[in-house]
């Protein structure tokens, strides 16, 4: 049993605390040693004894010490993946156009299929990614009315700020896309949200009948498209 966590703050390293070993018996793609590390450093987030701490003393007066514990700053622990979110906000800074305009569009996926999407995690994940920059350029180029290769960047992100599973496509998206025949950007300052809908919802069916291959897959994607 994996040790328990510091403090009250969270039921989510409680989960962990309680049934990882447990669930690593169920899908054996978390049984390595690297997930077993990322766990065990989440749960002693905190934890003086296992982080180590840091004493600060008032040079003045010199009475007594303020002990504060370190952070593990771990993707994994929703306190400290903040510090991960900033480090790649940083590096994303440096790849934007200066004076461009980008929009922050979430691509979601219905409730019905999320299930689908954690035993298959290793296929689905890389391919929702690549399926939302498809979408993107199929957008801009059905705006412009001849094609538009984009410059978006795609994220997906498999949980919430409380644990819950929803893995939605978090699009850094340019406001426009590049014309190859005329060699310059085309700027689109309007973009119809409800073709993009349309757009994304046609991009997810097709590449969900194309990765899960199984009959029961396939009967609800049929059914979402009827629908």
């Amino acid at each position: 049993m994996m040790t328990h966590p510091s403090g009250d703050w969270s039921v989510f390293p409680q989960v962990f605390a309680d049934h990882w070993d447990a669930f690593q018996r169920a899908p054996p793609r978390y049984q390595t040693s690297y997930d077993d590390g990322r766990v065990a450093k989440m749960l002693a987030c905190g934890n003086p004894e296992k982080m180590g701490d840091v004493a600060y003393r008032c040079r003045q007066w010199g009475q007594g010490t303020h002990r504060g514990a370190m952070r593990c700053k771990s993707s994994l622990c929703l306190r400290c993946a903040q510090v991960h979110v900033e480090n790649w906000v940083s590096q994303v800074r440096t790849m934007l156009h200066e004076g461009g305009i980008y929009r922050h569009i979430i691509l979601t996926v219905p409730a019905m299929f999320r299930t689908s999407f954690s035993p298959n995690a290793s296929l689905l994940l890389r391919a929702l990614r690549r399926c939302g920059g498809q979408c993107m350029e199929d957008f801009y180029s059905e705006v412009r009315g001849q094609r538009l290769r984009g410059g978006s960047i795609e994220v997906s992100h498999t949980h919430g700020r409380h644990g819950q599973y929803h893995p939605p496509v978090h699009v850094l998206a340019p406001s426009g896309g590049y014309d190859d025949q005329a060699e310059r950007w085309d700027h689109r300052p309007f973009l119809p949200y409800d073709l993009l809908r349309h757009k994304w919802q046609w991009h997810l069916m097709n590449m969900l009948r194309r990765t899960l291959a199984s009959d029961a897959s396939k009967e609800v994607v049929d059914w979402c498209c009827k629908k």
